[in-house]
């Protein structure tokens, strides 16, 4: 392998609560990187909508749902997998967009990920953490609009107590953080400091 093929090899997750803004970002670092966008939303509302719908629920529900969460979760996680994978074994970083929180207390989550998809060797993993206060996301949520929201609104403390009192514990990944209370915020100071502690 090249070197210059070696130097783009990563896996970036970047990760955080809905509405933290955690695909704006995704979206500015896949533009910066020329890499594969791994967003959960676009590989796997379909089929995991059609699923939902074959099993008498709207198609927009996750949270609280207990057949999402136990039967179709892990299979959209492992998808999203696969694709980030199939694009580092060309060589191309994958930069996955989606929440994760169900995984953060596995603090050997990356490791096992890397030897059960057999990442590339020289394959980094970068977890880039989106901060966000609550009032934010709660705002921004409701503003969006968007069904799928419909029951962290409604219950919204359960929600955010949930959300911010787990925190991730990955091994065997460099951690960033990114404060994006901001609107309408330009990424380049963080995306140019993301890479420079990678080296990408």
């Amino acid at each position: 392998m090249s070197q210059s093929t070696q130097s783009m090899a990563a896996a970036f997750f970047i990760i955080g609560p809905a509405g933290s803004g955690k695909s704006c970002l995704a979206e500015a670092l896949v533009s910066r990187l020329h890499g594969a966008y791994v967003d959960k939303d676009i590989i796997c509302n379909g089929f995991t909508g059609e699923l939902l719908k074959s099993h008498g629920y709207d198609s927009s529900e996750r949270d609280g749902n207990a057949y999402y969460l136990s039967e179709l979760m892990s299979i959209e996680y492992k998808t999203l997998l696969k694709v980030g994978t199939s694009n580092m074994q060309l060589g191309t970083p994958a930069v996955f967009d989606a929440p994760f929180g169900a995984y953060f207390k596995n603090d050997d989550f990356i490791n096992r990920v890397r030897e059960k998809y057999r990442w590339p060797d020289e394959v980094d993993a970068v977890v880039v953490h989106v901060a966000v206060d609550g009032d934010t996301v709660r705002k921004r949520l409701i503003t969006r609009g968007l069904q799928r929201d419909s029951w962290k609104l409604e219950h919204w403390n359960e929600f955010w107590s949930k959300t911010s009192g787990t925190k991730c514990q990955w091994k065997g990944a460099l951690h960033v953080t990114v404060d994006n209370n901001i609107a309408d915020k330009d990424y380049t100071a963080d995306i140019n400091s993301i890479l420079h502690r990678t080296g990408h």
